[in-house]
């Protein structure tokens, strides 16, 4: 939400002064928070390697009404010579209470690729997402999987929605947060975003400015839920759980490879 001052001030003149042109004194505009933030959260990005952190994902269905918890770690990085990226989801639980299993499903954006792996079922599947010549951002707003202003421009942000400040949640997954900024985002008319989504809500550490939780609530009823903890800026990566290689079929590996067709 955009907050503007408009202020009428009077002309005056000064004593002693009986000719002259009046004298003006022009408020100044009180800063807008989101603006702020948003272009704080746009430069955070200029230095921006890597980050990583521990994960939980919650999934209420609205329909089975049920929730599915998944937990494991993201990392994402970022090569700042040529500006591409890659970011992974490692779930290694999955909770369907009471049930609880191992279960190391990944997920893994690189360059113009995107590569699910499921370790149990020994399943490899990687999709040239995007043509050969482009990238693919996986956190950008409406293409990635969780929804995330870093290093987005902030016009670009509020064309797409409508933005206000908020406080951390007092319930639910989230409830713990402290010391976050947060953001309301809505979805504005006639865009992508606003077929599925009735808004996303987003929670950065104050120190970092790295996300530390997201609330996604749909239109269906649907909600989804992301916990970061244990936040890690700029200490660099294990390569290994970025890699896109394709596993030897040998091993007992199930491989399905589709490379981009426009």
């Amino acid at each position: 939400m955009v907050i503007e001052l408009a202020i009428l001030m009077l002309l005056w003149m000064p004593i002693g002064c009986a000719t002259g042109p009046a004298s003006v004194t022009r408020p100044a505009r009180a800063p807008d928070p989101v603006d702020e933030l948003l272009e704080r959260l746009e430069r955070s990005a200029d230095d921006l390697r890597d980050f990583a952190a521990n994960i939980r994902y919650d999934k209420w269905d609205a329909v089975l009404e049920r929730t599915e918890i998944r937990t494991g770690e993201v990392i994402y990085q970022v090569d700042r010579a040529d500006g591409s990226k890659r970011f992974a989801i490692l779930f290694d639980t999955l909770i369907i209470p009471p049930r609880r299993e191992d279960r190391r499903t990944h997920f893994i954006f690189a360059g113009s690729w995107f590569v699910e792996i499921d370790h149990e079922a020994k399943q490899f599947i990687k999709r040239q997402i995007v043509a050969p010549d482009k990238q693919f951002d996986p956190l950008k707003l409406g293409e990635g999987p969780f929804p995330l202003p870093i290093g987005q421009p902030k016009d670009e942000v509020l064309a797409r929605f409508d933005v206000q400040r908020i406080d951390a949640p007092k319930e639910g997954l989230l409830k713990n947060l402290s010391d976050v900024y947060g953001l309301r985002l809505t979805p504005k008319p006639n865009t992508p975003e606003a077929q599925d989504v009735r808004e996303i809500q987003l929670f950065y550490d104050r120190q970092t400015l790295l996300p530390a939780g997201i609330n996604v609530l749909e239109v269906n009823g649907d909600r989804k839920t992301v916990r970061l903890r244990n936040l890690r800026r700029n200490q660099g990566v294990d390569e290994d759980k970025l890699s896109i290689e394709t596993p030897d079929p040998k091993q007992g590996w199930h491989i399905d490879v589709r490379p981009w067709r426009p």
